[in-house]
């Protein structure tokens, strides 16, 4: 199968997954939004938006480290090392998983800090995904360094809210949705998941690795998981610092705006999603082999077919957005929503066509670059999100991450080209 025809199999299976979430996704976001309403809807959000921030010390940078180590393994056939990384892996989460867990609930249990009444108190149950989010980025990253992105993403996208919706569905009959049930509803979801993406690693990692000893290289893995836990960090925090800062100093009503917000972003960026998930590997493989035209080529094909399906998706939403939101969400949400989801659309617009400046970057071995990308975002994100939150709520958050969104991909496109001689975007 030549790489052109591996490309669009790989897009048109994972475009199909991500297509079925998204009904997944918005029938989910509906029925918390009007059972909820914006403020118990905001606590939700806020909560739930503090677990990848959370999880951060037990995931961190694996995914990324795990594909691009072992894309590299599979191509030198390293069978040894494969299975000596993914032990260190597994051990590392749940170490490190057990004791956050342990740590939260023991402030819970001696302070007043989570007491009943506060949208803290939600913290305690919604930690317990945090062991399942740690082993679903070991499986996660470990695929698609075999080059099987579409097993990757399958119980994250398609199990996991489907669990998410059935057990939503049920408390609805019940008449007891409520913050609380909802953040159990989580818990629950990914606990299921967490069983079937457990059988289906099982069926799809290669027979072959059992074969062979573990080979154990930690001190090198170590040093190269720090900066892509850095990275990760920096990352995560720029797209959640919008929500993390309207929760700590505006109205649960604006944290729940800027949810529903994202999710038109999140829509954009879709088909720029999906071609990293694809690319990663191909990118290692192409710099190894020193080919710098199927660098250039990667990273054109990426910007450009990214592009190509987000602008119609954009024009959707930009047009019809008010009609959208109040059907789908309802007339309380309009207001506070449709001014922030639309400054949302045009940086998400303007990071599709860059194309995938990060993964060039980062599975290159150029992780530091990303860094220094991401820490300027950081920076200008949350030195104008302290100005513009507390006068524009919402509206502020969304101009604020645009903005560093921007500033991030112009100084990563640079570094893109300095170091691998290649010119990113569409253009």
């Amino acid at each position: 199968m030549t790489a052109k025809k591996h490309f669009i199999r790989n897009y048109l299976g994972l475009g199909t997954i991500r297509v079925l979430n998204i009904p997944l996704s918005i029938v989910i976001s509906v029925i918390l939004a009007r059972s909820l309403g914006p403020e118990g809807f905001g606590q939700y959000s806020f909560v739930m938006a503090l677990i990848p921030l959370l999880a951060l010390p037990v995931n961190g940078g694996l995914p990324k480290l795990l594909t691009r180590e072992i894309a590299g393994f599979v191509q030198q056939e390293k069978w040894g090392l494969y299975r000596g990384m993914m032990r260190t892996a597994f051990g590392w989460v749940v170490s490190l998983a057990v004791l956050l867990v342990c740590v939260i609930w023991a402030i819970a249990y001696f302070t007043d800090a989570m007491a009943e009444g506060s949208k803290w108190r939600l913290l305690p149950i919604a930690v317990l995904m945090i062991p399942v989010i740690g082993f679903n980025a070991v499986r996660s990253g470990t695929l698609k360094g075999l080059g099987l992105p579409f097993y990757s993403e399958v119980p994250v996208t398609i199990v996991q809210p489907l669990f998410l919706l059935l057990t939503l569905a049920s408390l609805l009959f019940y008449q007891v949705l409520d913050p609380l049930h909802a953040v159990w509803a989580q818990v629950i979801s990914y606990g299921a998941t967490f069983v079937v993406s457990s059988w289906l690693f099982l069926k799809v990692q290669p027979s072959i690795s059992r074969l062979h000893r573990p080979i154990y290289t930690r001190a090198k893995w170590a040093r190269s998981l720090l900066p892509f836990t850095v990275l990760a960090l920096v990352n995560t925090f720029n797209t959640k610092i919008g929500i993390f800062l309207l929760g700590m100093f505006s109205a649960d009503e604006q944290v729940a705006a800027m949810r529903v917000a994202e999710r038109g972003g999140q829509f954009v960026t879709l088909s720029l999603t999906i071609v990293n998930l694809i690319i990663a590997p191909q990118i290692v493989r192409a710099f190894r082999d020193n080919n710098t035209s199927l660098l250039q080529k990667l990273a054109k094909q990426s910007a450009r077919g990214g592009l190509l399906v987000a602008l119609p998706i954009a024009a959707v939403l930009v047009f019809f957005g008010e009609f959208i939101i109040r059907v789908v969400f309802g007339e309380s949400y309009l207001n506070i929503t449709y001014g922030p989801m639309v400054i949302l659309i045009i940086g998400q617009l303007v990071n599709v066509f860059f194309g995938s400046l990060a993964y060039l970057l980062t599975m290159s071995g150029h992780e530091r670059d990303t860094l220094k990308g991401q820490i300027v975002a950081v920076i200008s994100n949350v030195l104008m999100c302290s100005v513009l939150i507390p006068m524009y709520g919402a509206m502020g958050a969304a101009i604020s991450v645009s903005i560093s969104l921007i500033i991030s991909n112009c100084l990563l496109a640079r570094l893109v080209y300095i170091r691998l001689k290649v010119v990113p975007g569409a253009a």
